[in-house]
């Protein structure tokens, strides 16, 4: 029971009362009182309090401030007992007098002579398990790294703790001892033994303990381990009634020892929600410490989710936490996140009252570097250059030197752990070392400081080299976790190595050297945008170096990458053929004939890409040559799809057919073969799916077309994926009129493009976009978006599959009155085609140049002109159709008559128009859903009625006659 002016407070019962009668007050309000009594008249900050009361909760210090209110309003007159001390926090006057009562003083004698402490954050649970285990052990030692909390978290616990013991706590510290013997006399002064220092001695303490139960902590004890462990080998085995609470870097590995590791601060995840992130212990240290440094930080989104980066970046360590928070009063959080690179200079300035080592984050690591043994401390420094998790074999490498045997790396790796330097976590049984980040920074800084940076940077980055030489990217597909984290790791780390190695402190050879082993994973995690970012450096960087420099198949290797990478990334076309031929050059001259084969495979690509299908057969047969040459079946194979698919291309549509089905009949007998960036199953059911729809069967089409999808499959899903979705998927779900299959297609394809940053196939999916608007008749405010996207694709050179796009434009561009430039449009489509050889879409090319004409008639008030364009558009539709008959193309061939019977109509010659049409009408299944199909039977059903009869002729006449005029074959050779 304690007295405080007219009130008698009942702590253990929680009651007030005045003068006999009880008095309420609230619950928060019995709290604030309850640690007013605890601190004995002394300072209890305003933080201290807010913690202690609303644990788990961030809270304003007005309502702080309520409850101080309440509680003087109950003291009445008495009301200035409780002191407010500007901007610091509250007093209790005179502490309140404490009634007779045997458990208030014990409780009082047991924390006397404790540290004053702040609050304590996100450690309750901590608390709990601590006190549970001295309540079973007699000795516990508080196992953590500098700042990481062991001292605090051991006072709370003393306080928690300590009423049990009749004989109180004895708290040490051991920070600013160093001497066996002044260890002994500090203990003994504390624990109230007055004798000279020679007469002290463990034993000798243990004897005075022993009829005094009592809790004993000796705080920071790793620089003075092998005395306390002496002390508690002669205490604890005699004296049963003495716990012992030890707080160190490392344990005293003492028989009895109970150790607690104690773990940093927590961190929600940088994408948890706001409030998950407010309340993470880690977020409220940092908030609440700024608060108390009048800090007004603000509670927004962004500020947030920067405080929460700067605690996940400082590894939720307190002391750096508090030390960041302090920053944050000049900087602001967005200044100390700017900042954290250079976090050993920045995070300085801790309490006055603080211990020298925890007043900088430097200093708390140059205590626990100072413990080190001379090779430790070498192999510490070293593990620096690794940026995240690594394995011993790594460590001997690395680390390791030729003079260091295997035995004493372990040493050194044992003594880091223990000393909290080095987190080791054990994955399917594999040991995975890892320094936390700021404790990396401290380690690479005494690289540098030692003159070793550089060579032990270049001594990792070989040893990446050699991993990734071996064929470590086959681990990346490994079912077992430690295969791709061991991937996934050294991927880190190869980046990080290979920007110092372009740095002014660096090695430009071995950066290409790395970069070139380097090149390969990315490619197969579907990283095109980095490898183009990376190769691109490398590359540049040989052509720097005097000739003959850098070995010619890590050119090759590096020039492969960048070409294919450019291709789905952004750069022009003509770089990545420049690229391609270079890197043939290098593999014809390297004798490699994997690396032949995938130059010239990639050369072709970019031969059809810039729609250059000359250059393109040129590769093709080329390629066919090499295969028989020198090549496998699966060479030949190959070859041979090379030219069946640039036959497509030329209009050869049957010739490419019988190739296709015959490539896919023996590809399906497990050939071996070679990998390449796109499987040619892909491409080549693509291919043929086109085909398909353009010989008349658009339903089957679509069925290969989901089968090339269906092929797309995995862990290594790009740029595979992509591709097939952009060149056959979409368009063909266009052209087919299956607007629900395009919608799914081509929303699937933006999120990939857009995730992996293949810029040229965004473009080109904003072209698709565009065109799925204008088919579905929304597109009157997307055209500048088509025409900014196809002339970003020219300017690259980027040509593949962009013809039917340039048509769908000048249809669009002429139905806004822009005629001109719509002729202009066509026109530039044709030269080219007429130029390189693209024959594919030329069919399309007509049909859109007569529906221009029909638009400039359209547009045109003088009759005379207006016949002039109409039939300057007939002419157009005939020439369609006739090379589209000549191609095979059915589809070409309907779409023009469908165009030519509709100008038929416009003109009055209805019959003309029927008898044109009936010709498809037997062709075609009229419950087909493909949109060509349904808009022929629609406009065959308008003009039934009309009549069969024109000029005079009888039907059967007048159908020879007009498809004679035509130069279409009747319906009976179709």
């Amino acid at each position: 029971m304690v007295q405080i002016g007219k009130l008698h407070v009942n702590l253990e019962r929680r009651e007030v009362s005045r003068d006999g009668a009880p008095l309420r007050i609230g619950s928060r309000a019995f709290d604030v009182l309850g640690h007013l009594i605890e601190a004995n008249g002394a300072l209890v900050s305003k933080e201290d309090l807010i913690s202690r009361v609303w644990p788990e909760t961030i809270v304003e210090e007005n309502n702080l401030q309520v409850q101080i209110t309440v509680l003087r309003k109950a003291l009445g007159e008495d009301r200035d007992l409780i002191r407010t001390v500007p901007g610091r926090g509250y007093q209790l006057v005179g502490s309140g007098t404490h009634l007779p009562g045997r458990r208030c003083v014990a409780q009082r004698d047991a924390i006397r002579n404790l540290p004053a402490q702040m609050d304590l954050i996100g450690r309750e649970s901590a608390v709990d398990e601590i006190t549970a285990m001295l309540a079973q052990a007699p000795l516990v030692t508080l196992v953590g790294a500098g700042g990481i909390g062991k001292t605090s978290l051991a006072i709370r616990v003393a306080r928690e703790f300590g009423h049990r013991f009749a004989g109180g706590v004895h708290f040490i510290e051991l920070a600013p001892l160093s001497e066996p013997g002044t260890v002994l006399v500090a203990v003994a002064e504390a624990c109230g033994m007055r004798c000279a220092s020679g007469a002290i001695s463990a034993p000798h303490i243990a004897g005075a303990l022993a009829h005094s139960p009592c809790l004993v902590v000796l705080d920071n004890a790793e620089h003075v381990v092998d005395v306390v462990a002496g002390l508690v080998d002669a205490l604890l085995p005699y004296y049963p009634e003495v716990n012992v609470l030890v707080t160190s870097r490392e344990p005293l590995r003492v028989a009895g020892e109970s150790i607690y590791r104690v773990r940093p601060l927590e961190v929600a995840a940088d994408d948890a929600p706001i409030e998950h992130l407010l309340s993470s212990s880690a977020v409220q240290l940092f908030v609440r410490r700024a608060r108390a440094l009048a800090c007004d930080l603000g509670t927004d989104a962004r500020s947030v989710r920067l405080i929460g980066a700067i605690c996940r970046r400082l590894d939720g360590i307190p002391l750096g936490i508090e030390l960041a928070a302090a920053r944050a009063v000049a900087l602001g959080v967005a200044g100390v996140y700017a900042h954290l690179d250079d976090r050993l200079q920045l995070l300085a300035g801790g309490h006055r009252n603080a211990l020298p080592r925890h007043q900088t984050l430097r200093a708390t690591f140059d205590w626990s570097y100072a413990l080190l043994d001379a090779m430790s401390r070498k192999v510490f420094r070293r593990l620096g250059v690794f940026a995240g998790v690594f394995t011993f074999e790594a460590i001997c490498a690395v680390a390791g030197d030729r003079d260091m045997a295997a035995a004493r790396v372990i040493t050194s790796i044992s003594e880091l752990t223990e000393k909290s330097l080095l987190n080791v976590e054990f994955e399917d049984g594999v040991a995975r070392y890892r320094l936390p980040e700021s404790t990396r920074a401290y380690a690479l800084e005494k690289l540098r400081d030692e003159g070793e940076l550089q060579s032990v940077t270049e001594r990792h980055a070989r040893f990446l080299q050699q991993r990734f030489d071996r064929g470590l990217p086959a681990e990346r597909w490994s079912r077992k976790r430690t295969a791709q984290s061991d991937f996934r790791q050294a991927l880190d780390d190869a980046r990080g190595t290979f920007d110092w190695a372009f740095s002014a402190e660096g090695n430009p050879q071995l950066g290409i050297a790395l970069a070139s082993a380097l090149a390969g994973p990315l490619l197969e995690c579907s990283l095109l945008d980095e490898c183009r970012t990376r190769a691109g450096r490398a590359v540049a960087a040989i052509e720097d170096l005097p000739a003959g420099s850098v070995d010619a198949s890590c050119e090759m290797r590096l020039c492969a990458a960048l070409a294919y990478a450019l291709l789905h990334t952004s750069g022009p076309v003509s770089r990545a053929a420049q690229l391609w031929q270079r890197a043939l050059a290098l593999a014809a001259q390297a004798g490699d004939l994997e690396d032949r084969s995938r130059a010239l495979c990639g050369l072709w690509n970019t031969m059809l890409t810039s729609a250059d299908i000359h250059a393109a057969m040129e590769c093709a047969t080329r390629y066919q040559q090499f295969a028989a040459a020198q090549g496998t079946e699966w060479h030949r194979i190959l070859g041979e799809q090379l030219v069946a698919v640039t036959q497509h291309c030329l209009g050869m549509h049957d010739e490419a057919r019988a190739s296709l089905e015959r490539g896919l009949a023996r590809l399906d007998r497990d050939v071996p073969r070679a990998k390449l960036a796109v499987d040619p199953l892909i491409f080549m059911n693509g291919t043929l799916a086109r085909i398909e729809w353009l010989q008349g069967r658009p339903e089957h089409a679509m069925t290969l077309v989901n089968r090339a999808v269906d092929r797309v499959r995995g862990v290594a899903l790009e740029p595979s994926l992509s591709h097939v979705l952009a060149v056959v998927a979409v368009p063909l779900a266009l052209m087919t009129g299956d607007v629900l299959a395009a919608d799914r297609y081509l929303d699937i394809l933006r999120s990939q493009v857009t995730l992996h940053r293949f810029d040229v196939w965004r473009e080109y999916c904003d072209c698709l976009g565009v065109y799925r608007d204008l088919l579905s008749g929304r597109g009157e405010h997307a055209l500048p978006v088509l025409e900014a996207a196809l002339d970003a694709l020219l300017a690259r050179g980027f040509r593949r599959l962009l013809t039917p796009l340039q048509a769908a434009c000048a249809q669009a561009l002429a139905a806004c009155g822009r005629i001109e430039e719509a002729k202009a449009r066509l026109a530039e489509a044709q030269a080219f085609c007429a130029q390189h050889g693209e024959q594919l879409f030329v069919p399309e090319l007509w049909r859109a140049m007569g529906i221009v004409e029909l638009e400039d008639a359209r547009h045109t008030r003088a009759g005379e002109r207006s016949d002039a364009h109409e039939e300057r558009a007939r002419q157009c539709f005939e020439t369609a159709i006739r090379i589209a008959t000549e191609q095979g193309a059915i589809m070409w061939m309907l779409r023009s008559t469908i165009a030519l019977a509709r100008l038929c109509v416009l003109q009055g010659r209805r019959a003309e128009a029927s008898c044109r049409l009936q010709a498809f009408t037997s062709t075609f299944d009229a419950q087909s859903g493909a949109s060509d199909v349904r808009e022929l039977y629609a406009l065959a059903d308008e003009l039934r009625p009309a009549g069969a009869a024109v000029q005079g002729l009888p039907a059967e006449a007048e159908e020879r006659a007009v498809s004679s005029r035509a130069g279409q074959p009747p319906p009976s050779d179709l």
